[in-house]
């Protein structure tokens, strides 16, 4: 058993901390939908340089940690315009050329390739010029991005508390192992989503018709990987059961007394709770609650210690026809002001990401720690009173910080070697500056049309 925040990692070794965490609880919330030549093993440190000087005994004011993780956007998609951040407004596509990424539209005309094999694609060995070679890319409505206009709140964020920008996905994609790694620092190897039936519910443990894809072994995978031996890797491709036998946080926080509930539609297709044999055939199973009951929980200072939070799949943010960002900001806005209009602000920390890259452009290629990932840059938001003000941070981190931040706190072994070579975000702190104020929010007013919310004033696509 590791001692409860005695260490934290800083590049590829540790740093001693001569303090000790007075922590009540940690609230973990997941509003949950390129590569560069290894320098070292398949595995290998996955961390970047995580910053942080040793805080004394009993300075640590967090009480509680969300996390709030949505679907389908890049670094770039969001924030490439944003001043000081390391983005671009024009990309590469596979022959070479250099376009200007459009204005990207509210709501997408349709969906872009983002499985396990277009992330390969797009990375393309670290030449990041893919994009147009995935299913749907080749409409080029992947080399997008938004100004502040189009996105404010999370641009506000972004300059108000903390923005990283070298979060990255755990995997090539797709969702469901993406938030897997949230969770367990793993998804066992899995490379797709559920295969037939696709009746749309998310059964997975339920129904013994589903399968994933996992991904066989072999010592030129990462080589291959990075040539694009597409065929080859396709080869390694073998169908199990989807109901998996994979080892979470839960269980661990669960033995030292740690409450948590994951806030989860029970039946939604990005629920990867559905998918893991220990929770969703096991009494932990009555962890998994309504979503809808965060905010009154926030408001009132409720939750658990531990909180995951899925969003609607109509708030998602997912690129994809009929769901408009704004609408998903809007969700977010409504998250974020009630943890910040609750009586726990003060000792908590919201974290805001996106789980995959949607087939969206991206110009920072991804390290390639093993054979299957990083994936493609992914946006990071950090919020609390003791987020560094402004701060852009470039410490690399990806899903599997989230359980390292968790195990620090709590004195937990890592799950997986990933968790235990991630950074753990404590560098996006400053717990001696003046706590930061909260940023109480209005969401932009919001019309159904055709049965389907979006947000007046706003194209429909």
């Amino acid at each position: 058993m590791v001692q409860p925040l005695s260490t934290f990692q800083q590049g590829g070794g540790y740093v001693s901390r001569m303090r000790r965490l007075l922590i009540a609880g940690l609230t973990v919330v997941l509003a949950a939908g390129a590569c560069t030549p290894p320098s070292g093993s398949a595995g290998g440190d996955a961390g970047g340089e995580a910053g942080g000087e040793a805080t004394p005994a009993g300075d640590v004011p967090i009480e509680k940690v969300v996390f709030i993780v949505k679907e389908n956007r890049t670094f770039d998609n969001l924030f490439g315009r944003l001043p000081g951040a390391d983005g671009v407004t024009s990309g590469r596509t596979s022959d070479g050329s250099k376009i200007t990424l459009k204005r990207a539209p509210d709501i997408y005309a349709h969906d872009i390739g983002h499985d396990f094999i277009s992330g390969l694609v797009v990375v393309n060995g670290g030449e990041m010029n893919g994009f147009d070679r995935i299913p749907g890319g080749r409409y080029l409505d992947g080399y997008t991005q938004y100004r502040r206009a189009d996105i404010p709140a999370y641009w506000k964020y972004a300059q108000r508390f903390v923005l990283g920008e070298r979060m990255f996905s755990s995997m090539y994609g797709p969702t469901i192992p993406e938030h897997m790694y949230t969770v367990a620092a793993s998804a066992s190897r899995v490379v797709s989503n559920k295969l037939t039936p696709e009746d749309g519910r998310g059964l997975y443990c339920e129904d013994k018709r589903e399968r994933f894809h996992r991904l066989a072994h072999h010592p030129k995978l990462m080589a291959w990987e990075r040539k694009l031996r597409l065929a080859r890797i396709r080869a390694l491709f073998r169908e199990i059961s989807a109901c998996l036998d994979v080892r979470t946080i839960f269980p661990e926080l669960e033995k030292i007394g740690v409450s948590w509930n994951y806030y989860g539609n029970p039946e939604q297709f990005h629920n990867p709770l559905l998918a893991i044999d220990e929770i969703r055939n096991t009494e932990r199973w009555d962890n998994v609650i309504d979503p809808e009951r965060f905010l009154a929980d926030a408001k009132a200072g409720d939750l658990p210690q531990v909180s995951y939070l899925l969003p609607p799949a109509k708030f998602n943010d997912h690129p994809h026809p009929g769901r408009s960002l704004c609408v998903g900001e809007n969700w977010t806005i409504k998250q974020v002001n009630a943890v910040m209009s609750g009586p726990d602000w003060a000792h908590t920390a919201i974290f805001i990401t996106w789980d995959d890259f949607g087939g969206i452009y991206d110009h920072v290629p991804p390290p390639q720690v093993d054979d299957l990932g990083f994936g493609p840059r992914v946006p990071l938001i950090v919020i609390s009173p003791w987020a560094k003000s402004g701060h852009i941070s470039d410490t690399t981190f990806e899903f599997s910080s989230f359980l390292a931040l968790q195990e620090r706190l709590f004195g937990v072994d890592p799950l997986t070697a990933r968790d235990k070579n991630a950074n753990d975000m404590f560098d996006l702190f400053d717990f001696d500056q003046e706590p930061l104020d909260p940023l109480i929010l209005e969401p932009r007013p919001e019309m159904m049309v055709d049965g389907k919310p979006l947000c007046k004033g706003l194209p429909a696509s």
